[in-house]
């Protein structure tokens, strides 16, 4: 019963079996082995998937399994899942193999006579259920072409007349907020049955205003769930998923992140990985100020494989909450829990010292949760920050996974809990709802209009449902990104032999290109590349265990060049043992400067590492050094150490208009660091850029199928100054020093 109850319940796992069986029917009909192999591979998968669908999201394969199925999601959570990875793989086979050897059913005389007719009854049987059919079509606006008109048509063809772009809010300010996101605690853990586990949570439901949430179609994920109670929208993208954010630039969908910086507030977002299903994209695009995880926070040598634990997430919350009270800034804080992550939730021992042995590991982090949050109410309670700030709280979705555990306690629901009043329009209450009540409990005025003020009679999962394909449409549409021009002919710069020959203009991208390979971040890249005539390296810095800084994209990518299958982020002696593809030289520290020290024309620009104060000590020239740094308080270290440049990124650019370039030059700042695709629709802005004296090196170069360094110094190299190069050949160039960065 346990299995039954962890794959969806009676209903679902009888249609599994029914789908199982039909697949063995259909292919006791094929008489060529080899195709019958092929055939039985291709189904045992698809169940298996199914399965694998059913055991996380309680459902068949639908959107929500789809958004998942990419390898940045997989790879960065694979610390969580690998014994799952390898029983799949084992069931995948085992399936196959029965599959395969149903063929002998064909000796079964009365099989043979009944067979199209189990097939027949089988499905009518699946029709009927629903759930497979419902799930199923969540799919629908994967295999929808992309849609050329423009995003205000989309608005007007679906029935949404008069909405609220960003740039047309307007909004009042109103009190602070944090809004506190816990993973998977639903309404079920706040029942008699829990109340040892969560007493705090239970007492905060009393105390303060509550009110019960149904989960919607399109939210019933992490990421999903984020992106709904920013916008109000469920979270279908279509094929592309949450990649969409990976390469997009600007917003036309109002979220409630415009209305506060409408209303100045500080946007922070803290969660212990934000690489997870396009999280750091979509908060840039949605302006926040600063993003914190485990990139740019301290490392405490407890990150499990989704990075900061609960205890150094309230821990930071704490500091960052103080700091901002301290220095009267309105804020808008947003936490997300994630140690009570699906399956078993990740243990944290050190736990142990404050919460009682409970029955389970996933039943003990939820009392750790639990007492965190008294831990982080009493603080603000004894700070006097409730005073002026309202906190709010809520689960990201339904647990996910074997239900049984909530047997008894009732509906399974989310729940909205509020220090501040809670404006509860209709009888029932969907996640779509939550950007609206955020604002009417943070107290700010506005003027947007969400998905929810246009469904009439509260039948919110029914017109979800109905209108997938519309909601997609509308998302997409959206979410402003490098889409190419149709009908417009790209015209070739006329400095383009100028161009090929600055060795300033191209940046060796992760050390350049070598034998084919991007990203190794090795020492031949190094070496091949200032031989081809490169003159600015950038590396990406990561952190190891033992706190030493080295040269990699990211550890899982790392891992996986190396084949390397132990913990991350590994130690310094580790990751200088293994050589990239089996040939390639890693760079720590020593290694870099070494380089460096011998290549006295060379500048090294990094990636990923946000500490400038920190990395800038630890190279060998200050003079040579330019940093790419991702918030505010990062570029101003940045700007006061004294190295050759502090660059800011896209996700501070995205939050400047043209009017501040002018106070940015005046800071010191003297290049950005942009995406490709920014530079398209901000011409006018990167031309500002020029008048300042500040130079714009654009990363995302070969992202999109054609538009490599070539297209780019061609075309629209006359917009910017430079860019971040996989290969580059210069002709008939003289090598420039380095002091000609200062140009």
């Amino acid at each position: 019963m346990d299995l039954i109850n962890q794959l969806g319940g009676k209903q679902d796992f009888v249609i599994l079996c029914l789908l199982y069986s039909i697949l063995i029917c259909l292919n006791t009909t094929i008489k060529r082995k080899e195709i019958r192999l092929l055939t039985a591979f291709v189904s045992a998968l698809f169940i298996t998937l199914q399965i694998i669908s059913l055991y996380f999201t309680q459902s068949f394969i639908g959107y929500q399994f789809y958004v998942h199925t990419n390898l940045r999601d997989i790879s960065s959570l694979r610390g969580l899942f690998n014994n799952g990875l390898l029983l799949s793989l084992g069931y995948t086979c085992i399936f196959t193999f029965i599959i395969y050897i149903s063929y002998k059913l064909n000796d079964v005389p009365l099989f043979k006579k009944t067979r199209l007719i189990y097939i027949f009854v089988a499905v009518i049987v699946i029709y009927l259920n629903g759930n497979f059919n419902s799930d199923t079509k969540t799919l629908a606006p994967i295999f929808k072409s992309t849609n050329d008109k423009q995003f205000t048509e989309i608005l007007q063809e679906n029935g949404l007349v008069n909405y609220i772009r960003p740039n047309e809010i307007k909004a009042s300010k109103g009190k602070n907020i944090i809004i506190i996101s816990l993973e998977a605690i639903e309404k079920g853990f706040l029942d008699d049955k829990f109340k040892a586990i969560t007493p705090n949570l239970r007492q905060l439901k009393n105390k303060w205003n509550y009110v019960d949430l149904n989960q919607n179609l399109g939210s019933e994920w992490t990421s999903g769930s984020l992106y709904t109670s920013l916008t109000g929208f469920p979270a279908f993208f279509g094929i592309e998923g949450n990649n969409i954010f990976q390469t997009a630039y600007h917003s036309n969908i109002s979220a409630i992140s415009h209305a506060f910086k409408k209303s100045n507030y500080n946007l922070t977002y803290l969660n212990g990985n934000t690489d997870f299903s396009g999280v750091k994209e979509m908060l840039n695009i949605f302006k926040f100020d600063n993003v914190i995880d485990y990139r740019n926070s301290p490392k405490s040598g407890h990150e499990s494989y989704y990075g900061i634990r609960d205890k150094e997430l309230f821990s930071i919350a704490k500091k960052e909450i103080h700091s901002l009270q301290k220095n009267n800034e309105q804020f808008a804080f947003f936490i997300s829990t994630t140690d009570t992550h699906f399956p078993n939730g990740i243990y944290d021992n050190r736990m142990e010292s404050y919460v009682s042995k409970q029955n389970s590991t996933l039943e003990f982090t939820i009392a750790s949760l639990d007492y965190l949050i008294g831990d982080f109410i009493n603080f603000l309670e004894q700070e006097k920050i409730l005073d002026n700030t309202t906190v709010v709280i809520f689960p990201d979705h339904l647990k996910m996974g074997d239900p049984s555990l909530l047997n008894d306690t009732g509906t399974r629901q989310l729940y909205y809990i509020s220090s501040n009043e809670i404006e509860q329009n209709g009888p029932e209450l969907y996640q779509i709802d939550i950007p609206k009540l955020i604002l009417k409990s943070a107290g700010v005025r506005h003027n947007i209009k969400f998905l929810t003020d246009y469904i009439e009679n509260n039948k919110t999962n029914k017109f979800i449902n109905d209108n997938i394909n519309q909601i997609a449409q509308i998302n997409t549409s959206g979410i402003n990104n490098s889409e190419i021009e149709l009908f417009s002919k790209p015209v070739i710069t006329n400095k383009y032999n100028d161009y090929i020959k600055d060795t300033m203009r191209y940046i060796a991208n992760a050390g350049g290109g070598i034998d084919g390979n991007t990203y190794t971040n090795s020492l031949e890249a190094l070496e091949l590349n200032y031989k081809k005539g490169f003159r600015i390296f950038e590396l990406d810095i990561l952190e190891t265990a033992d706190y030493h800084f080295v040269a990699a994209h990211d550890w899982e990518e790392c891992a996986e060049l190396t084949n390397y299958q132990g913990e991350l982020p590994a130690s310094r002696e580790v990751f200088m043992s293994k050589k990239l593809h089996n040939k390639y030289t890693p760079l720590d520290m020593d290694a870099i400067n070494n380089w460096f020290k011998k290549k006295q024309d060379a500048i090294l620009i990094t990636d990923k590492i946000n500490n400038p104060i920190t990395f800038s000590s630890q190279f060998i020239d200050k003079k040579r050094l330019m940093m790419e740094l991702f918030d505010n308080n990062s570029l101003q270290q940045g700007l006061n150490c004294n190295i050759l440049s502090a660059v800011p990124s896209q996700s501070i650019v995205n939050k400047l208009d043209i009017d501040d370039i002018k106070a940015l030059a005046q800071k010191g700042v003297k290049h950005i660091a942009i995406s490709r695709s920014f530079i398209k629709h901000n011409k006018p802005f990167l031309n500002e850029l020029k008048q300042n004296n500040i130079k714009a090196y654009a990363f995302h170069v070969n992202f999109t199928s054609g538009f490599d360094e070539t297209y780019v110094t061609k075309y629209e190299m006359d917009n910017i100054y430079g860019i971040y190069a996989d290969e580059w050949t210069f002709n008939n160039t003289s090598t420039s020093s380095a002091a000609t960065t200062s140009r």
